[in-house]
């Protein structure tokens, strides 16, 4: 019988240990790992160069964890004023980001935008997400 109560008691330490080692993961969703920048390339690209003046940028997020560099996460493309200032847009980029300059001749910026947590779903994320975002140049002949 000096085995039963042993037994118990060597249980209820590994319960305990399990609970205790399963809360120290942290509460957030992805476990510390965090998007610190976005890189954009080619970081500067004459459209007229390009088949069909259309530029095909790609991004890459450098995070604080491994792996940390993931070349294409999930980004939002747009087309930014250079001086900052709101305007009509001078290019289009798509949801891949392939820009093209349409009529404008100009300089504008390309931009690609991500939540730092990179659980958190592109579509629907409110305007309060913290972000990174990362810019290259679009020349437009």
């Amino acid at each position: 019988m000096a085995r039963f109560p042993a037994l118990i008691c060597t249980s209820v330490v590994l319960i305990l240990t399990a609970a205790i080692v399963a809360g120290c993961g942290g509460s957030t969703m992805n476990n510390g790992r965090m998007l610190q920048s976005l890189t954009v390339t080619p970081a500067s690209a004459d459209a007229q160069n390009f088949p069909g003046g259309k530029v095909q940028f790609t991004a890459t997020g450098t995070f604080n964890m491994a792996p940390t560099t993931v070349m294409s996460p999930p980004v939002i493309w747009s087309i930014q004023n250079p001086s900052g200032m709101p305007t009509m847009p001078q290019a289009t980029i798509d949801p891949n980001g392939l820009a093209q300059c349409n009529a404008f001749v100009g300089t504008t910026l390309a931009a690609a935008t991500a939540p730092t947590e990179p659980e958190i779903p592109l579509i629907g994320m409110p305007p309060s997400t913290p972000t990174v975002s990362g810019t290259a140049t679009l020349i437009c002949p």
